[in-house]
């Protein structure tokens, strides 16, 4: 099968051994895989530890992917074969992909491969933030900086959802305010003082996608009891936190990744978009926004644009078509 792997900073579609699934594993024809800016870093092997890249087998790239269910390992029932599924895995990249069983979710019907390529990574990492995390809930009022990335969007989507008192994006890129107003975003701040100035009673909940003074502005507007959950460093990675207004607030300030969890950790959070979150996408509450797609032999140049920046929402490679 063909499947892209890295090769000195180089990813390139090579041909390997199609993978067969082990006990608690299904295998997935790939129809489509989402792009991440993390693919950078997995293509220079800086990415680090992936709990849900398992241990064995050739380091393909790629780390979301939307495709049917072709056979299944030990303990899972034959059932699934045939369905649409999509998930958060590594491996991504190929035209078959090993999955754990706990990591999958199901695709709605309404959505294309296309659209459910681009979902798995923005689903979990909104979740977590907002839900697990953050323990927002309606009423509060919500800053989410850094909001045109695939995942930005999804989260500006997901609050929105919860019913948030006040909604704040952020985005350097003024082209996009219909955009996320369109998703949900009352207000659309382009600078660190203009997200100051949107919310005068300051923040319940903070999303940041950014890190440096963008997250140093919020730490300075929240309320007393808010939540801030690192999401993304795209930015800076320090900031300058003033402990003793911090700690006045009674806020918590809490990082998270992906890298150093564990699948069962994963396979929770999997479980709770099941049940709290792909109902509105089924619904339309929830929509992927894909900013472009490219062929898998064009792979290469789907880094290139990852590294360039492109237009807001995911980037998806299409691996086959129907």
């Amino acid at each position: 099968m063909r499947a892209a792997v890295p090769d000195h900073g180089v990813v390139s579609p090579v041909e390997i051994p199609r993978p067969a699934p082990g006990p608690g594993q299904v295998l997935v024809e790939v129809r489509a895989a989402g792009m991440n800016r993390a693919d950078l870093l997995h293509a220079k092997g800086r990415y680090g530890q992936r709990a849900f890249a398992g241990t064995t087998g050739p380091d393909v790239a790629g780390m979301e992917l939307a495709g049917r269910v072709v056979a299944v390992g030990d303990g899972v029932d034959d059932q699934i074969l045939g369905t649409r599924v999509m998930a958060m895995t590594a491996r991504a990249y190929a035209e078959y992909a090993v999955v754990d069983e706990r990591l999958l979710m199901a695709v709605p019907e309404e959505l294309s491969w296309t659209d459910a390529a681009a979902l798995p990574m923005a689903l979990l990492t909104e979740y977590e933030a907002q839900v697990a995390l953050a323990r927002s809930v309606a009423g509060e009022r919500v800053l989410v900086i850094g909001a045109t990335s695939g995942v930005g969007l999804i989260g500006v989507q997901l609050a929105r959802t919860i019913g948030p008192a006040s909604l704040v994006a952020t985005s350097r890129n003024t082209d996009v305010d219909a955009l996320l107003q369109s998703l949900g975003a009352g207000t659309v701040a382009h600078t660190p003082d203009e997200v100051a100035n949107a919310s005068t009673e300051g923040y319940d909940v903070v999303i940041d996608h950014v890190g440096g003074d963008w997250l140093g502005t919020a730490l300075a507007h929240l309320r007393n009891g808010a939540r801030v959950v690192s999401v993304g460093r795209l930015g800076e990675r320090t900031v300058q936190v003033d402990l003793t207004a911090l700690a006045g607030k009674r806020a918590s300030l809490i990082g998270t990744t992906w890298k150093t969890q564990e699948l069962a950790q994963i396979a929770d959070s999997v479980a709770g978009v099941r049940e709290h979150v792909l109902p509105a996408v089924a619904d339309g509450r929830i929509r992927p926004v894909v900013s472009g797609t490219l062929e898998f032999g064009d792979i290469a140049g789907g880094y290139q644009r990852l590294a360039d920046g492109h237009s807001p929402g995911k980037l998806v490679v299409v691996v086959s078509r129907d």
